[in-house]
């Protein structure tokens, strides 16, 4: 264990606190102390330690109210709804009065090992997102030049290219189009680990606007007919205009040869969230694909529909990162319907976040 590890150790009954104090010391922690809830606020905002062990009953103010910006809690009470509360507030954990020395100690260091995972996670994830960053930019810039000189080179030779040295040109091109897709989908893809920034209230119906606009020449190519439900303002990640876009357009290129493309958007709320849904009448998915559709780079359809096998993984992980989840349900031949939820968030939490 790290000698380092700070321990804020609250509670209004003093032979209490001295006791828990003096177990914590011989353990090798470092212990500070407090015995109200200004005071906990204050030392966690000045010294910020690794652990707050919390009593729910102090004098200023009730111990889930200071739990909103700490860690640990534990209580003389046993009530079920305490234990709620409290983790609901934002406690890893509900430790029962009395407490053994032993249960206490092996406890803590149980968190501290979470939060250690948690910690290497976070920094893979950075450590990730830079990487992809950097091969980008470096992939990116020869495929300009790439692309500069191959059309300098087609118009210098216009009028003189046989039509196998023009189809070489048009290979060329969709070959750096294809490569420049599938590199910023893969950089899309590192950054969608976080939630996303622009998390405001906002039309979804202008989402959706937004979204068919980008659409608009595989729509009228296809001929699909995109209707809609009444959709929501709600507080949402302005990225899901790019989960709306991608399930689109999915539904669009992987339609049925004899029927245009017909595509149904709705949404209905469920307990504390929304359930968006995305119907089609496409070719549907078979079963055993029906989970694995939304791994990354995997594509089921090769080379006979373009793609880049990032699309659906990059949707669902932005849903994920703003605490929904996606799933689809399918009958082969028959068409998909693509679900994702989202939860309801007043606008006052998004404002109190941003201060």
């Amino acid at each position: 264990m790290d000698t380092h590890t700070s321990v804020l150790n609250v509670d209004d009954y003093a032979p209490g606190l001295y006791a828990r104090t003096k177990v914590l010391r011989q353990a090798g922690f470092d212990v500070m102390e407090a015995s109200t809830g200004n005071q906990t606020l204050k030392l966690a905002s000045e010294h910020k330690p690794d652990v707050i062990l919390l009593d729910v009953n102090l004098p200023d103010m009730h111990g889930f109210e200071v739990c909103r910006r700490i860690l640990h809690i534990s209580a003389s009470s046993v009530q079920q709804q305490h234990l709620v509360n409290g983790l609901d507030t934002g406690a890893d954990g509900y430790l029962v009065e009395p407490l053994d020395p032993a249960v206490l100690i092996a406890t803590i260091k149980a968190y501290l090992r979470v939060r250690q995972a948690e910690g290497a996670l976070r920094r893979s994830n950075e450590d990730l997102e830079r990487f992809a960053y950097r091969v980008t930019h470096e992939l990116n810039e020869p495929l300009r030049t790439i692309t500069m000189h191959g059309q300098l080179l087609e118009h210098r030779l216009a009028g003189s290219l046989d039509p196998d040295a023009l189809r070489s040109f048009q290979f060329l091109q969709e070959g750096v189009r294809r490569m420049r897709a599938f590199i910023d989908d893969l950089l899309r893809y590192s950054q969608a680990t976080h939630a996303g920034s622009d998390v405001r209230p906002l039309d979804v119906e202008t989402l959706l606007g937004e979204a068919l606009s980008s659409l608009n020449a595989a729509i009228e190519e296809s001929g699909a007919q995109i209707t809609h439900d009444p959709l929501p303002t709600m507080v949402t990640d302005s990225r899901i205009e790019n989960v709306l876009q991608n399930l689109i357009g999915n539904a669009i290129k992987y339609c049925r040869k004899d029927v245009a493309p017909e595509i149904h958007i709705s949404a209905r709320t469920e307990a504390d969230h929304w359930i968006f849904s995305v119907r089609d009448n496409g070719i549907g998915i078979e079963p055993q694909y029906q989970k694995t559709i939304f791994q990354v780079f995997h594509r089921l359809h090769g080379k006979d529909v373009p793609g880049t096998g990032v699309g659906l993984a990059l949707a669902q992980k932005i849903v994920e990162t703003n605490g929904g989840r996606m799933w689809v349900e399918s009958v082969p031949g028959a068409g998909s319907t693509f679900y994702f939820t989202l939860p309801q968030i007043e606008a006052s939490a998004v404002h109190q976040a941003a201060n």
